[in-house]
């Protein structure tokens, strides 16, 4: 039973739901705050990868988002031929009972942890913004424009960085990289059976992600420098395709004029620091922005809750569960940003050096055991 009774997060996305299953799994009770006025549903994929799905299994999740995925043993580059220019498998992390990685799809993955969140008791507050986190007289307290919207023993932000105004920004390694992602949902590519990343003539790439037997989602890399952006439609992601060549290029007819197309820009940067201060611990984006190659971006997210479920039933106060926390967190979360980053700024200005299956073979012995 969890020492920290009453736990309040500010977000609903991917890292505040699973922070929030955790610690309601913990024996807590949890509130969440959300400024939406409903559960987010993108039209996107993701890639499930190993340790993220080793920690879902953790949650409790892990079965469900399998019923909903598809699942694949690695993932493949390939060229605007189609020739195999590396692979690099996908170990199995989760159990069993578990395929090594999948794809799903992002709303599905969202829509899974809600349900088990609603089965754990979590009360979730939607049209709630919250705009201040606190501590007074040792109680964590999240606060609205009205005033007080909660108080109790550990607050958790898990928005983005700059969600709250007394929340300090990520500090000097922040940055937007001139880069960006565009996602859309397709009918799945005949022959792509596992993650593939598809690199063009022209050096775009494109990322294919199955999420089931007749979808995935493609991500296509854009220049995103002031005056070369280019518009994020339907029509604008065919002709990027097209003019990648090859398999690339094949994949144009796939995006249909009704598609909605979802932009990402490529951020990065850690909080300076601990990630808590008072009885405030910060999470998922509003502690670390990872690009998302190896798909670590949402991976580190439910980690962070993985890590919170597990310490919450023996942690003897809240002092001691921050430092536990930040010794399993911080650190390792600082390596997976470096090699994530350094992927992302190859993918910027490729050097001779760039070996992209050299950082997979850094990032493998770190999350190949739970943190």
């Amino acid at each position: 039973m969890a020492t920290l009774r009453r736990i309040g997060i500010a977000g609903a996305g991917l890292s505040g739901l699973a922070a929030a299953l955790a610690a309601a799994r913990a024996g807590a009770q949890v509130e969440v705050f959300e400024a939406a006025a409903r559960l987010a549903a993108p039209p996107a994929s993701i890639d499930v990868v190993p340790n993220m799905l080793r920690d879902l299994a953790a949650l409790g999740v892990a079965e469900a988002c399998v019923r909903k995925g598809f699942a694949y043993t690695s993932m493949v580059c390939v060229d605007a031929a189609g020739r195999t220019q590396f692979e690099i498998p996908a170990p199995s992390l989760a159990g069993a009972a578990c395929p090594a990685a999948m794809g799903m799809g992002y709303a599905d993955l969202l829509a899974t942890l809600h349900e088990a969140c609603v089965a754990q008791g979590v009360r979730l507050h939607w049209g709630a913004r919250v705009e201040r986190s606190s501590t007074h007289a040792g109680q964590a307290r999240l606060s609205g424009a009205a005033g007080l919207l909660w108080q109790g023993d550990l607050a958790i932000v898990a928005g983005a960085a700059s969600m709250l105004q007394s929340e300090p920004p990520l500090g000097a390694t922040s940055q937007r990289l001139p880069q960006r992602w565009d996602h859309v949902l397709v009918a799945r590519p005949r022959g792509i059976d596992r993650l593939t990343w598809c690199v063009g003539t022209s050096g775009l790439k494109v990322l294919v992600v199955p999420t089931g037997v007749a979808q995935a989602g493609l991500a296509v890399l854009c220049d995103d420098t002031p005056g070369a952006r280019p518009a994020a439609t339907p029509a604008a992601l065919r002709q990027r395709l097209q003019q990648m060549g090859g398999a690339p290029a094949a994949m144009a007819a796939l995006v249909r004029d009704d598609a909605t197309v979802i932009s990402r820009p490529v951020q990065t940067g850690l909080l300076s620091g601990p990630w808590h201060r008072g009885a405030v611990l910060r999470i998922g984006a509003s502690a670390h922005l990872l690009p998302p190659h190896f798909g670590q971006a949402a991976a580190q997210s439910i980690e962070d809750a993985a890590v919170l479920g597990s310490l919450l039933p023996t942690a003897p106060d809240r002092r001691r569960l921050l430092a536990q926390f930040h010794a399993r967190r911080t650190a390792r979360a600082a390596q997976v940003h470096a090699i994530t980053t350094q992927a992302a700024l190859w993918d910027l200005h490729p050097e001779p050096a760039t070996d992209f299956p050299a950082l997979a073979q850094q990032l493998a012995p770190i999350v190949e055991h739970a943190a």
